[in-house]
């Protein structure tokens, strides 16, 4: 099969010791954004970053009909904009230099007339004109946040992993950012998978939830279909329900903690 994304048996860790295991996902066609949930340690980063190339693993990841764990490295990156959860240092460099040798470090044969117009669009998509030239060592997290964004589309990925995008953000700028991954998504095919702890804003802007739970895929499906009472229960020990607001989209409604004594897992 080809065209889309598809992982079979996706396992992966620390040393020996397995972080997930067992994670399939049927096939998510182009232009699908997916918010990867589940409580702390469930298994989140580890997921991005096995996609990434960044630990070891095993099992299938098919994108487009290829497998990513067995492409060469320099072939992968290629085909991939990582976030990672932490935020890009503070330093001398000006943020446009940043965004530049991210793009440069993957497409050294891009003319830089095509360098600096795909530079310029996602300046202006972020609205980080202002901080261009500015150096990252004077942006505040949540700016440096961004910057780390624009490094990762600016490449036009095929495959987006984003860890945590909106962590250090503000209301307004989480908005944003999610409007511009689904507007990436709409208009250029890219597939993007989101890890994220606002559940209401991973309903509000993606087409299908993955809940992860202990290491392991503990649901999945669209975000209909994907949470439930009884799943709020089992992976964030809660006791919720989840609703729909007047414009139609699911919303969580988390009432009170639950103990452990009180059907955990």
């Amino acid at each position: 099969m080809t065209g889309g994304l598809a992982i079979a048996d996706l396992a992966a860790g620390y040393g020996r010791r397995p972080t997930i295991e067992g994670i399939g996902l049927p096939r998510i066609a182009s232009g699908t954004l997916v918010a990867v949930i589940g409580s702390n340690g469930a298994g989140k980063s580890t997921f991005l970053k096995s996609l990434a190339g960044l630990l070891a693993a095993t099992g299938r990841v098919e994108l487009d009909g290829e497998d990513l764990l067995r492409l060469p490295a320099a072939q992968r990156v290629r085909r991939l904009g990582y976030l990672p959860q932490s935020l890009p240092l503070g330093s001398v460099l000006i943020a446009y230099e940043a965004v530049l040798s991210a793009l440069r470090a993957i497409r050294p044969d891009l003319p830089r007339a095509e360098a600096d117009r795909r530079i310029d669009d996602v300046f202006d998509r972020l609205e980080l004109r202002p901080l261009a030239l500015r150096r990252l060592g004077e942006l505040s997290g949540g700016q440096r946040q961004l910057i780390g964004l624009a490094q990762a589309i600016v490449r036009h990925p095929r495959l987006l992993l984003l860890d945590e995008p909106t962590s250090a953000l503000d209301l307004r700028w989480q908005l944003s950012v999610l409007q511009t991954v689904r507007d990436l998504a709409d208009r250029e095919g890219c597939i993007a998978l989101i890890a994220i702890h606002d559940i209401n804003l991973a309903l509000r802007f993606c087409d299908r939830v993955v809940v992860l739970n202990k290491g392991r895929l503990l649901s999945t499906g669209t975000p209909d279909e994907a949470l439930d009472s009884a799943l709020l229960r089992r992976a964030y020990g809660v006791e919720g329900r989840v609703e729909a607001c007047s414009r139609g989209f699911r919303i969580v409604l988390a009432d009170r903690a639950l103990n452990d004594g009180e059907g955990r897992e």
